[in-house]
């Protein structure tokens, strides 16, 4: 039986390693978020991964102690590091928190001839309200944006970064838009919004026409759902799915994974340990 993670093998031939992808961003202490969570949705998806460490935050699901960003020059060695030894299928970029780490990415992929899919999460504040970016970095990301296959901004987000009021984030479509010019796929998420629904807003890159994809709510109010979305977006990539199949079981697998949250001490739910057979 084939094995999906290790993608299709021609007849008489046998693929010698598993699909692959390379996850950049921050550490949490707590797991809740960041890379650690990513190597549980890739775990659990059957694709091996590395990892390119950015920051080390001090967190946990209550507040945001800290945030020390590493140096571009240490970003850009361990990428290149991982592509020295193998080259991924798909790239996850959560929490970049400094305007000079998020550039040296940039430049790292645009120095490609033919880079993989990337699914980026423009980070910008904490759930528990941390302020990540400043001027500087929205500016950045803006530029990463158009390296990447599909960004999942939610919605105060995405009007931050598409230059719009902080009142536009109600209308996450325009957003959405407005994103898609920079040459990327968008998947505007809802979760944040005030509504008796979840409605997420996907958009291809350069288009007009805005998808809406609505689900009912679901509680918990799951800590890290940004960061297990685009992990699941960019584990379905590196399995050779298409965009928009990706971002149907992506979403799929969030929901899943909201389900089964659970508080880890103290605060918020966050993505749960997998009981042993």
């Amino acid at each position: 039986m084939e094995n999906p993670a290790l993608g299709p093998v021609a007849p008489g031939r046998r693929r010698l390693r598993p699909r692959v992808v390379c996850s950049i961003g921050s550490c949490d202490p707590t797991a809740g978020a960041g890379l650690f969570t990513d190597a549980r949705v890739y775990s659990t998806l059957g694709v091996a991964a590395t990892f390119v460490v950015a920051a080390v935050t001090a967190q946990n699901s209550m507040s945001v102690a800290a945030v020390y960003p590493l140096p571009p020059g240490a970003i850009v060695a361990q990428l290149r590091s991982v592509w020295a030894q193998v080259r991924p299928d798909a790239v996850r970029i959560g929490l970049v928190p400094s305007a000079a780490g998020i550039d040296a990415i940039a430049r790292f992929f645009a120095s490609m001839r033919r880079p993989p899919p990337i699914a980026l999460d423009p980070v910008l504040s904490a759930s528990s309200g941390k302020r990540f970016a400043g001027a500087r970095e929205v500016a950045a990301l803006r530029r990463l944006m158009g390296r990447a296959t599909i960004v999942t901004p939610n919605a105060e987000e995405a009007a931050s970064l598409a230059g719009l009021a902080k009142r536009d984030a109600a209308h996450p479509a325009r957003s959405a838009v407005r994103l898609a010019r920079l040459g990327c796929a968008v998947l505007v998420t809802g979760g944040d919004l005030a509504d008796s629904s979840c409605i997420d807003v996907f958009v291809r890159a350069g288009g007009v026409r805005p998808t809406q994809l609505r689900s009912a709510r679901l509680a918990p109010d799951m800590r890290g759902t940004g960061c297990v979305l685009t992990a699941a977006l960019a584990a379905h990539l590196a399995l050779g799915q298409s965009l928009v199949r990706a971002v149907r079981e992506a979403r799929a697998y969030v929901r899943k994974e909201i389900k089964r949250a659970r508080p880890l001490g103290r605060g918020r739910p966050q993505l749960a340990w997998r009981q042993p057979r």
